[in-house]
């Protein structure tokens, strides 16, 4: 009986953490895309010094997101997603144009890290 009634609170509480990591999560890489978002209006203004703020901002909190994944840790994909931030922040400073469409390519990563983030039974088990 004490076993039941243990798995009948543990469930509840690990739905609960699973619900509250994912949205979590999600609305982090939300405002990371703003961030980014961001750094590339204050680009197309020339405002580079704001831009470069942006885009380190969305770098640290990349580090804080990816220290958070519950479900899947997808090596693969979160090295890209560092990888990606890192590049656009270079071209910030580099003053590249490219920064628009490596930024395309950071929100299709993003996306891609929620999905796997998303509490599917392939995920949990």
């Amino acid at each position: 009986m004490k076993r039941l009634t243990l798995c009948l609170i543990l469930i509840p509480l690990m739905i609960l953490f699973g619900a509250y990591a994912y949205f979590n999560c999600r609305e982090c890489a939300r405002e990371i895309k703003q961030e980014i978002r961001s750094a590339a209006e204050c680009f197309k203004k020339e405002d580079f010094n704001a831009a470069i703020e942006f885009s380190d901002k969305a770098i640290d909190m990349w580090h804080k997101l990816s220290d958070r994944t519950v479900f899947v840790e997808d090596i693969q994909n979160d090295i890209e997603i560092e990888m990606t931030l890192a590049r656009i922040s270079e071209m910030v400073k580099q003053r590249d144009d490219d920064i628009f469409e490596e930024s395309r390519v950071l929100f299709t990563l993003l996306d891609s890290f929620i999905d796997k983030q998303t509490p599917t039974l392939a995920n949990i088990f």
